[in-house]
């Protein structure tokens, strides 16, 4: 595995909602390198209104006043950012972030809650299926509790299972995991289709081969493993459920994503896991076959 390194272009999107100010603490928390860059997108989700074929004054002046208060916000916490404000309708507000973050060549998206679950009444579903499916990079969506927010060493949730490119999974948890970062590697057994339908389930080899790659990988990148679980059962609950027991800061789960052929049978683990816990999920960059 080649070195992992941290986050260095992070594209913030906001409303300017209070509920999205977990995910500027969150941000702040993980962008430590003197040479990260964060690009405030303030996605001004409404019906549009033209005055003489410009977007009108007086929404672009409150939109301005949103995105610069969250970069002062940046600044002074000592993070270098600029802003961008997009225009999306109710319907693709994910794509408009997405644009964004393509345009910044971002290697990392950070979402606020509102964002996904309540902007504008949007369903949780429509915009993140829309955002996941539009990027390849990694996507940390944030709900109630910011990354940072607690003083005790931060805890990681480290979610694989077969058929995840653990590489690409490791390397988002490395670039992610604060110093003193406790991870757990939690593995659940899940029946893997293969395009003509057909399963396979793991045997109890196959999971400890998986467990110990994942393990190894970590430590490579000088992330500790500091516990290890396995489980059978879905894959969402399951995840939360253990989030939750061990009071985890972040869930990081691997790349499949809503629209990859294993997603069709699998169903969109990151999707689910956000309806099931508080906790921030990270999804891990997109393996495109």
């Amino acid at each position: 595995m080649e070195p992992a390194q941290r986050f260095e272009r992070i594209l913030l999107a906001t409303d300017g909602s209070d509920a999205s100010q977990a995910a500027v603490e969150t941000t702040i928390a993980i962008a430590k390198s003197l040479t990260a860059k964060v690009r405030v997108a303030q996605v001004w989700n409404l019906e549009v209104r033209h005055r003489h074929g410009h977007w009108d004054v007086e929404v672009r002046g409150e939109a301005g006043k949103l995105v610069d208060a969250t970069v002062e916000r940046l600044f002074r916490a000592g993070v270098l950012a600029e802003r961008e404000i997009c225009r999306a309708d109710g319907e693709h507000v994910g794509a408009a972030i997405a644009c964004a973050a393509k345009a910044f060549e971002a290697d990392l998206v950070v979402i606020g809650s509102r964002g996904l679950s309540d902007w504008q009444s949007l369903s949780i579903h429509s915009t993140s299926q829309e955002l996941l499916c539009g990027l390849d990079c990694p996507v940390l969506i944030v709900r109630a509790r910011p990354i940072g927010a607690a003083v005790r060493t931060p805890r990681i949730v480290f979610a694989i299972a077969s058929g995840d490119d653990l590489g690409k999974n490791v390397r988002a948890a490395v670039a992610i995991a604060p110093s003193e970062t406790s991870v757990m590697v939690v593995h659940i057994a899940r029946a893997v289709f293969s395009l003509q339908g057909f399963a396979h389930v793991e045997s109890s080899d196959e999971i400890r081969e998986t467990i110990s790659r994942a393990c190894r990988l970590l430590a490579d990148g000088g992330v500790p493993v500091h516990g290890i679980v396995a489980h059978e059962g879905p894959v969402a609950p399951t995840v939360a459920k253990i989030a939750t027991d061990w009071n985890a800061d972040l869930i990081l789960v691997g790349s499949s994503r809503m629209g990859d052929i294993g997603s069709l049978f699998l169903g969109p683990v990151s999707h689910d896991l956000l309806h099931g816990t508080d906790r921030p999920v990270l999804t891990a960059e997109r393996v495109r076959a």
